[in-house]
């Protein structure tokens, strides 16, 4: 004996279910979108909409390096890079770092020119190669001046980036 439960046909989901989904998406999607720029208008602080912008907690100071020269590694050294350099630093350290650096300028610049001369053409292009070697040369900065580990040097920007 068969049961009725076993031989009644599924039901699929018709036209109007579809559409009832659809619905909810698009309003979801929406809402999701127009939600940063309705917290903007009410006053809340987002950062870049217009609410309260996020101020630092401390002022930045910026301690010159200089500029380098050198051949970059190719084949016949017909390519040069020029950079001069500044290193950011916390307004209430630029004194200590300042005195810091110049003390070992003789140093950092040696290792600066040495590292700078290694790259080939395609390392220094691009804004990843340009962002790497910022990473590098304050990573060794902070290493070479700060040997406890502490990082006084919170970034180093181009002034100049020539490639000729």
């Amino acid at each position: 004996m068969a049961k009725a439960d076993e031989t009644a046909p599924v039901k699929k989901a018709g036209m109007g279910a579809w559409l009832i989904l659809g619905a909810v998406a698009l309003v979801a999607t929406l809402g999701g979108a127009a939600l940063p720029y309705g917290l903007a208008v009410a006053g809340v602080g987002l950062p870049g909409l217009g609410g309260g912008e996020v101020k630092p907690d401390h002022k930045s100071a910026f301690v010159p390096v200089g500029d380098v020269v050198v051949n970059l590694s190719e084949e016949r050294l017909t390519r040069y890079l020029r950079v001069k350099l500044i290193l950011v630093v916390d307004g209430s350290q630029e004194k200590a770092v300042k005195e810091l650096f110049d003390k070992n300028k003789a140093i950092l610049k040696n290792w600066l020119i040495s590292h700078l001369s290694d790259k080939t053409l395609a390392e220094v292009s691009g804004a990843s190669g340009v962002n790497r070697l910022r990473r590098e040369i304050q990573d060794q900065f902070n290493a070479t001046l700060f040997p406890d580990g502490s990082e006084k040097i919170r970034d180093v920007l181009f002034e100049e980036f020539v490639v000729q």
